[in-house]
Parts: structure tokens; sequence; C-alpha cells
């Protein structure tokens, strides 16, 4: 019960902090770094891989979008973190369960303590076609590095405010470490040599349809009929004692 309510308690303080921020424009790094990406794995579960060649730079920040073909379980990354999952916080909530056709995409931000960072991720089930796969592709994240830290300023908001009014530019707020808060501040970087990645989703079968209907209704029609016969068995043998 306590993992669940910090969970959403984690959540609710982060819900719509990215929506909000990125109708801005941040302030801009003078770096430039390179990364590369993957994902590994067949079928519906998967495991995203990002590569940053960030040198001497200790940490990053990114907004990972999800798109409505993918989702990441929150839940999952956080009992995973012993795993050496990074710290996620969602924009909203993510229904795993949604179907790609009624769920929205998700911005998900990512605190990167490492420059080799892996993420379990998951494609949604696509409406029926006439093909067993399509293609669905997940953005290259947009990444930020630390301008205003703890290490910097100790009223981290003051500092920030600061920094912003000197550069005339936002810094993207986000967490400095795996709580909500504190927030440090953010400035974007650069990133050359990016890809999205792609994977192939397997598809039920249109022509699959009228079997998979018939098949279901006979499992419904066998089940009931067990419980009937069973309630019958029942109450035959109370009779007969």
């Amino acid at each position: 019960m306590l993992p669940y309510l910090l969970s959403l308690l984690l959540l609710c303080e982060s819900r719509d902090r990215w929506t909000t921020q990125l109708a801005h424009s941040f302030c801009q790094s003078d770096h430039v770094i390179s990364a590369t990406r993957t994902l590994a794995n067949s079928g519906f579960h998967m495991d995203l891989t990002t590569n940053l060649e960030l040198g001497e730079i200790p940490r990053a920040f990114l907004l990972e979008n999800t798109t409505s073909h993918f989702y990441m379980d929150i839940d999952q990354i956080k009992e995973g973190l012993f795993l050496g999952y990074p710290p996620v916080f969602p924009d909203d909530p993510i229904d795993v369960e949604q179907p790609a056709h009624s769920s929205p995409a998700h911005i998900v931000g990512v605190l990167c303590d490492t420059h080799h960072v892996t993420l379990p991720v998951h494609h949604r089930y696509q409406p029926a076609g006439s093909q067993p796969y399509t293609s669905a592709c997940i953005p290259f994240p947009r990444v930020f590095i630390s301008a205003v830290s703890p290490d910097d300023h100790a009223d981290l908001a003051l500092g920030i405010d600061k920094e912003e009014e000197v550069r005339g530019c936002r810094l993207l707020r986000a967490p400095c470490g795996v709580t909500p808060n504190p927030e440090c501040g953010w400035e974007e970087v650069v990133v050359v040599g990016v890809q999205d990645v792609c994977s192939a989703i397997p598809v039920g079968l249109l022509q699959d349809l009228p079997l998979v209907k018939v098949t279901a209704l006979a499992a419904v029609f066998i089940g009931f009929s067990a419980i009937v016969y069973a309630m019958f068995c029942r109450k035959e043998k109370s009779k007969a004692t």
C-alpha cells in the first residue's frame, strides 16, 4: 500500500509538468553531443537503450514521447530501480490497457545519471488489419543538461529565475534526483547523428475475426455448461445424502 501511495503522490506532483513547459522554447546549451539508440527484443515487450556521448557532462534529463503506439509501465520501472532503471516522471497517468487507436501520446521525463540508459517499453494493441504486422517508431527524446543545480545555488527557484533573467530564455524545471522535488534548471542540448527507432507490431488479421468469434462463443458455452453440470451433480449428491 505504501509504495502505491508514494507512486500516486509522485505522479500527481508531475502531472502536466512537461506539456505545460513544452509550450515554451528553452535555453540552448553551447554543447553538442552525439547519441545512439536501439530497440531490442521482438513482439510486444522491448528494451529501449539510449547511449549518450556526454563527455565530462555528468548527467542529463530526457523528455521521451511514447507516441500512441507505445507505453512505459511506470510501476514496473519504479520497482526495477535496483535493476538499473532510471527515475522516470510521467506527464499524465498512463493506462497500460488502452489500445493504440484510443491512447494519447505521453511525455515521460527520464533522469540519466549514466551515459547508458535502458528502459522497458511495450507496444499497444493495434486494430485488426489485412497484414500480420505494422510498423511504429519512437522519436528521439529532447535532451537537457544541468544549468542550475544545488551545487550552484542554495535556493534553486531563485537561482533558476536569475539565470533565466540573465540569459533571456527559459530553463526546463525538472527533478534533481529520484523525487519530483527539488527541481533543478536544465538547458537543452543539440544532439547529432540520431534517428527514430522503429519496430514491427503484431496485428490481428481481419480474416481471422470470424474464427475468433466462433472460438470465443464456444469457450463461453463450454464454460457455462460445465458450471451448470457441476451444480446439477452437487444437487443430486445432496439429495442422495
